[in-house]
């Protein structure tokens, strides 16, 4: 039966996963003849309470139909036994979850943390995905000949405009579907970010490793994108910290946000399916729409509006891991009973540290023995990453610096005690 088949790489080793882990275990020492329309339902209702997705148990079904089928048609059996059969059994109580969507500022935020996993390449592959609807082997077989920085277009060709994956190989092929090969628009911002790629990136596709390999899409998902967006803790081999963003979203999920986008912008259908890669079903509309230049403008404006914003918003607090509170909250006893925090007692030692000078300026006296910021590193010491979201890291303090035209001090956060700075100035050259 096999050597007849006619489909993709990959759809024929699932078959073979079905036939060798669940039909043949099943019905393999059983004459086509014999089975009966009751073996397969009993198979199926012990699947699913074994713990099996009903989806999942439906597909092996189906290719239990396909093979019966073409049995009937070379007359080994009369009937294929394996047919739908409606208001049969208990209302299924079941609910689909709804897929998880994410915010630009979000999508922002989990390529920010995805910069010190994967590279720059892995960070502009997360925006290029929501900022596009593309799918991942759209984007990870997307030549740079198909990518035009002048216009801002970007062409998922035909015939091999996508990377497959099966078996362990890799190979260039066409799309999921006819309409999945289209030309897509790209907002001014994008447009930018990837010519700024193009021009330091020296190989031939777009999103590739370091190396210029292409990327497997296990690999980036579990070492890239499920820790950028679920948070984990601190790698002990690269020693970095990223915190949650959107648990549960996918990759598939950036394409929903860009269709999430489109709506909330009031964009058309049409203009939707085409953006997407989508077929309507409604042949005659399908037909005779199509996206004016207007429409497109309009549709480009909201995107870019949309990246202005998350930049401006992309960096809100950051979650922290649950625990004691940080060194700065935590309180203190006083003599009244009550409890003030670290950063009130911090503010009352600065008033009391604070010495008029001859210029009329304030000298704040620095404690030099003690660490400023103490504790554990809360993110990775990547500089980069920090350059980028500085909100992540600790507050290190800033020397103050004396001049010849007057004092010049920068508070820092942990000060003296009035008994330290006075036995600095009473010990210290020039006390007098």
């Amino acid at each position: 039966w096999f050597p007849s088949l006619d489909l993709d790489p990959r759809t024929l080793e699932n078959y073979r996963s079905y036939l060798r882990c669940h039909i043949l275990p099943q019905f393999g020492k059983t004459a086509l003849c014999d089975i009966t329309t009751l073996d397969i339902t009993t198979w199926t209702t012990d699947s699913t309470r074994a713990g099996y997705s009903p989806i999942t148990v439906a597909s092996w079904v189906k290719l239990l139909s396909m093979i019966l089928t073409d049995a009937v048609d070379q007359h080994l059996i009369p009937t294929n036994p394996v047919h739908q059969r409606r208001r049969r059994g208990r209302r299924s109580r079941r609910t689909t979850a709804e897929r998880i969507w994410a915010t630009p500022e979000q999508v922002l935020r989990i390529a920010d943390q995805a910069a010190p996993l994967g590279g720059p390449t892995a960070r502009l592959l997360i925006i290029t995905a929501a900022w596009t609807g593309c799918r991942w082997g759209e984007l990870v077989g997307l030549h740079r000949d198909n990518i035009n920085p002048t216009t801002g277009h970007l062409t998922i060709h035909p015939e091999h405009g996508a990377l497959h994956e099966s078996n362990g190989t890799r190979w260039l092929g066409p799309p999921k579907t006819t309409a999945s090969a289209r030309t897509i628009a790209l907002p001014p911002f994008l447009t930018t970010l990837l010519r700024q790629h193009l021009a330091r990136h020296p190989f031939d596709f777009v999103f590739t490793t370091a190396s210029g390999a292409w990327l497997w899409r296990s690999t980036f998902i579990r070492r890239v994108l499920r820790p950028a967006i679920d948070g984990n803790l601190t790698n002990t081999k690269t020693g970095i910290r990223t915190y949650p963003v959107l648990p549960g979203l996918t990759f598939h999920g950036l394409r929903h946000s860009q269709k999430t986008w489109l709506i909330a912008s009031g964009a058309p259908e049409i203009a939707q399916a085409r953006r997407l890669g989508h077929h309507l079903h409604d042949k005659v509309v399908e037909t005779y729409s199509h996206v004016a230049h207007e429409v497109e403008t309009r549709l480009l404006a909201d995107l870019q509006r949309r990246w202005t914003k998350a930049n401006r918003h992309s960096h809100p607090t950051t979650p922290r891991p649950t625990g004691p509170p940080p060194h700065s909250q935590r309180t203190a006893p006083t003599s009244a009973g009550k409890g003030v925090t670290i950063q009130k007692r911090r503010k009352q030692h600065r008033k009391a540290t604070e010495q008029p000078t001859s210029h009329g300026t304030t000298l704040l006296q620095k404690r030099t023995s003690r660490s400023t910021h103490g504790g554990k590193q809360t993110i990775t010491q990547d500089r980069k990453q920090n350059a980028q979201n500085p909100s992540d890291q600790p507050k290190r303090p800033t020397e103050g610096v004396l001049q010849d035209g007057g004092a010049k001090g920068i508070r820092t956060p942990d000060p003296l005690t009035a008994s330290e700075v006075r036995y600095q100035l009473r010990h210290s050259p020039g006390a007098a």
